[in-house]
């Protein structure tokens, strides 16, 4: 078991996956859908307890045990893992005991939890390992010479002590006075009756906790960080878990410490600023979740901008902070969020008011002429997908305002002479940043910079490049607008689906999930032979199902969609760590309950999303049976997971770099 452990406060969901976002994405998606929570009366259990109904027909609910309706999607118990906890011992008593070179060990990585910790054996200080006596010189631990030999002894020893963690460490293989099996229970049974947690090294049956392999990131400055990274075993390999361990190491960037400790200044600037109380992790709503967009006018409409200022209280606008907090964890890159100052946090965090301010950190080319402006389409997210001339774009740009959805490894390919800044499109905020970043840009044209809008898929689809080209126009720029590979079409291909394919795909309709400011979009009709893509909908699939599948829902435009229709939800897509969910429309909500969000994503539903699978089945639109072909297809199962990327793309990169 590969085991990742953030230490303090302030770390969101995901240098790997968070399972607070799956139960907080469990329960608003039940919320949206059961106003009353819908349950199932066990009969059995009000007989067997003598509670008959009562005269209206209605059971004593407070006596009644419940089932909740959406208790299918639960995900079964899968015994023998070791559970994964960082503990802060802070000014707790520790014992360790054993005087060798392992005890100095344990006693060093309590120390550093600041815990207060005392070695003790039987041997005397001059006998015990140099740096035992080191630690005790320095006066970072304590020595007690101690041999007691029974149950009760140790039984008083620790509570008279108040002792919290016990580490015996005298029992390991070839020490030269290693304590007997049997002196090791006593001291095991001890613990256990005082319900204190205790390891005993090489004998795992009388441990209540092991010791990880842990690695400790530099943060800001060289300092340790709040990042350390640890890998169990759980006692299957100790080795083998310090090998792991580097190899983990050795894949993330050197900055991520001190990420981790920048988002911990973020999310205290993100309290500070308002005086409201909230939740310290926003733990009820998904990251991506619908929210109230504030009222902020276009750019393009300027004149309206005194009528519309966003008014927020203060509860609202340190929610919205925080939920920003949580975004920028998600979506900046690890080297971003390390070389944050304090302005740029300040600034992050702020709302956009329609005041111009100069950019930080940043000399502009003023000398040099009239700069220009590109609108770039990064593609998917792979780098491979990078078109030449975007490319080159970025090579010659002085300073890249990205969208947020642009992932690290086309970051990556920016120069460092190139200043980055990466748009505030947080929920709630998408007109306010957009109007920052076009303001950005063209002040930086006008100072003779070579600006790139970095944009992810392609600029022209809902990318919102079309306002951003009327905008520099009307301010004396004409924007050269360069293509990228739209997700709509290269998210699906990453995952082996078609858009269209004949004998069961002839069109394809393409829409977003959410229009203008928050609002509902009208999607179109069922038609058999098409295919429909939906980007930005996955926070808003349970309202997108109900619009396709209810039979009179305003929300449509043309036929409804039948229940058994096969669906694909394609998460980062082209990102080494893609996602596709199989499923039909019936059962996607609750197969997307069953699993971690990870956006951005995106749906394809019709017929095509099953076409490839397996032989294939290009023979819908010629009779096939449809309920037979989605039984083919998913079997007994109400939905298929499959996840991760394929080496090949990596390799094909290689080769292009001339690796």
């Amino acid at each position: 078991m590969i085991v990742c452990i953030v230490l303090g406060r302030f770390i969101t969901r995901r240098l790997l996956s968070d399972g607070a976002s799956e139960i907080a994405y469990k329960e608003w998606t039940e919320a949206q859908e059961r106003p009353k929570e819908e349950v199932e009366e066990v009969e059995d259990f009000i007989h067997a307890n003598g509670m008959p109904p009562q005269a209206n027909g209605s059971a004593n609910h407070s006596n009644v045990v419940t089932i909740p309706s959406s208790a299918r999607s639960f995900s079964a118990a899968q015994g023998g893992a070791a559970l994964s906890l960082t503990f802060t011992p802070r000014h707790l008593p520790v014992l360790v005991v054993g005087s060798n070179r392992l005890a100095a060990s344990r006693a060093l990585t309590i120390v550093e939890a600041d815990a207060d910790v005392m070695i003790a054996s039987s041997s005397s200080l001059a006998e015990c390992h140099e740096e035992v006596r080191y630690r005790v010189k320095r006066s970072e631990v304590r020595y007690l010479s101690l041999d007691l030999t029974d149950l009760q002894a140790w039984a008083t020893y620790l509570s008279n002590n108040d002792i919290a963690l016990v580490c015996v460490t005298d029992t390991l293989i070839g020490s030269a006075q290693r304590r007997s099996a049997a002196s090791a229970e006593i001291i095991y049974k001890a613990c256990i009756a005082l319900h204190i947690p205790v390891n005993v090294s090489d004998h795992p049956s009388l441990s209540t906790f092991s010791f990880p392999s842990v690695h400790r990131f530099a943060g800001i400055g060289g300092e340790p960080s709040n990042l350390q990274i640890a890998v169990s075993t759980n006692g299957h390999g100790c080795r083998l878990s310090a090998r792991i361990r580097r190899e983990i190491v050795s894949k993330l960037p050197t900055t991520v410490g001190a990420a981790v400790d920048n988002v911990g200044k973020l999310r205290n600037r993100a309290k500070q600023v308002a005086k409201a109380r909230i939740s310290e992790d926003d733990p009820d709503t998904p990251l991506n979740s619908p929210v109230h967009q504030l009222d902020t006018p276009s750019l393009l409409h300027r004149a309206s901008f005194e009528l519309s200022k966003p008014k927020l209280s203060d509860q609202e606008q340190q929610l919205r902070r925080m939920r920003w907090v949580h975004q920028m964890s998600e979506y900046y890159s690890y080297e971003a969020l390390a070389r944050m100052s304090p302005e740029e946090m300040d600034k992050a965090l702020s709302t956009w008011d329609g005041e111009s301010r100069p950019l930080p950190h940043h000399e502009s080319h003023n000398g040099k002429g009239k700069g220009q402006i590109y609108l770039v389409g990064s593609g998917p997210g792979h780098p491979g997908l990078l078109t030449v001339t975007a490319q080159n774009a970025l090579q010659s740009a002085t300073l890249i305002f990205s969208d947020k959805l642009v992932p690290a490894a086309i970051l990556a390919l920016i120069p460092p002479t190139a200043k980055l800044h990466i748009a505030k499109k947080f929920p709630g905020n998408n007109e306010g940043a957009q109007n920052e970043m076009m303001e950005l840009a063209l002040e930086g044209a006008q100072s003779g910079e070579t600006v790139v809008r970095l944009k992810q898929g392609d600029p022209f689809v809902y990318g919102r490049g079309g306002e951003e080209v009327l905008y520099f126009r009307e301010n004396g720029f004409e924007a050269t607008v360069i293509p990228g590979v739209s997700s709509a079409l290269a998210g699906p291909l990453m995952v082996g689906i078609p858009v269209t394919q004949r004998g069961v795909a002839e069109s394809l309709v393409l829409c977003t999930g959410v229009g203008r400011k928050g609002k509902s979009v009208q999607l179109a009709g069922y038609i058999k032979s098409r295919t429909l893509v939906v980007l930005m909908g996955v926070a808003r699939i349970a309202s997108i199902v109900s619009v396709l599948t209810d039979l009179d829902s305003p929300g449509r435009d043309g036929a409804v969609y039948p229940s058994h229709l096969p669906i694909a939800l394609i998460e980062r897509a082209s990102s080494p760590d893609q996602r596709v969910i199989l499923s039909t429309l019936k059962g996607i909500e609750e197969a997307l309950k069953s699993v971690e969000e990870r956006p951005p994503g995106m749906m394809v539903i019709g017929w095509a999303a099953l076409c490839l699978e397996g032989e294939g089945r290009v023979d819908v639109l010629d009779g096939a049976d449809e309920k037979e072909v989605v039984k083919g297809w998913l079997g007994e199962e109400r939905w298929k997971v499959r996840e991760g990327l394929s080496p090949v793309w990596d390799e094909l990169l290689g080769i292009g770099r001339g690796k």
